[in-house]
């Protein structure tokens, strides 16, 4: 199946969900990305395992509920609502729950391979920083004095923090959500790229014009050709020593140093044989 593009639900005002992305500190979209899903001049793409992966997770709100019941002994009161803010007009926030205490509520499904980001709440360590921006932006939203973040890993690792409204910090989120609005939104003045990713999404097709280069892109065409002759070098060098472990192994599957295992070489289901270092 092949992605699908779906009319993105933010269009036309900031949530939570754009939050990081317009504070530079979102793992996945960058100020650029958010410019364009909100004034709608790109199109969301769900591929389907997205798709498939947001339908579990709308399957598994009613067991996450009763967990976080379980865990804390307080009902979940209203899920999925979605707040104006009373001061300004593009600002919104869904709340996926809320709780008896007051207090807002945000579900997140974590991948196994990204669990290390997450710290352990039992010794009081907290969520990634983009998730404690959108909890943020929500307390300033719909203003509570804390909001609970669970966080489920499968269903053995369950997380829960509580991140307390921190006003300062509510009024910095709002303060330059408040400049992205105007000086980008509003001005239909994208921000500047910040990778090649982005760059493309501003020219995704070329216009067969050529363009001289300045004494600075003249630098930098010198230092990446030095860098890809780097790489050949240092990936000549790895085939180099790879190939010497492993003719050393032979048929072994781990090879051990001091007895304890550095590295595996051993078959997978479809029987090829797969060499990680440890």
């Amino acid at each position: 199946m092949n992605a699908q593009a779906i009319p993105h639900s933010r269009v036309g005002y900031i949530g939570g969900a754009n939050v990081a992305g317009i504070l530079g500190i979102s793992p996945f979209r960058t100020p650029l990305d958010e410019y364009l899903l909100i004034t709608g001049e790109r199109e969301e793409v769900v591929t389907p395992e997205k798709a498939e992966f947001l339908e579990d997770r709308r399957d598994l709100e009613p067991w996450a509920a009763k967990k976080f019941t379980r865990k804390t002994g307080l009902a979940v009161v209203r899920a999925n609502q979605r707040y104006d803010d009373a001061m300004i007009p593009w600002a919104k926030s869904e709340i996926d729950f809320e709780v008896e205490d007051g207090g807002n509520g945000e579900t997140k499904t974590v991948h196994p391979n990204a669990v290390r980001d997450w710290g352990d709440p039992d010794a009081g360590e907290e969520p990634p920083l983009y998730v404690t921006a959108q909890a943020m932006w929500g307390l300033g939203v719909h203003p509570a004095t804390h909001c609970y973040v669970q966080a489920l890993v499968g269903f053995d690792d369950y997380r829960l923090y509580r991140i307390e409204a921190h006003e300062p910090t509510i009024r910095e989120i709002r303060q330059r959500t408040a400049e992205f609005w105007r000086w980008h939104i509003e001005a239909r003045r994208p921000p500047q790229p910040t990778n090649a990713a982005d760059v493309l999404k501003l020219y995704e097709h070329d216009s067969g014009r050529a363009v001289e280069a300045d004494a600075d892109i003249r630098e930098s065409l010198e230092a990446l050709e030095a860098a890809r002759q780097a790489l050949k070098l240092h990936e000549a060098r790895k085939d180099v020593h790879e190939y010497a472990i492993k003719a050393f192994m032979r048929d072994a599957t781990t090879l051990l140093v001091d007895g304890k295992p550095a590295l595996t070489w051993k078959a997978r289901a479809d029987g090829i044989r797969v060499f990680r270092i440890r």
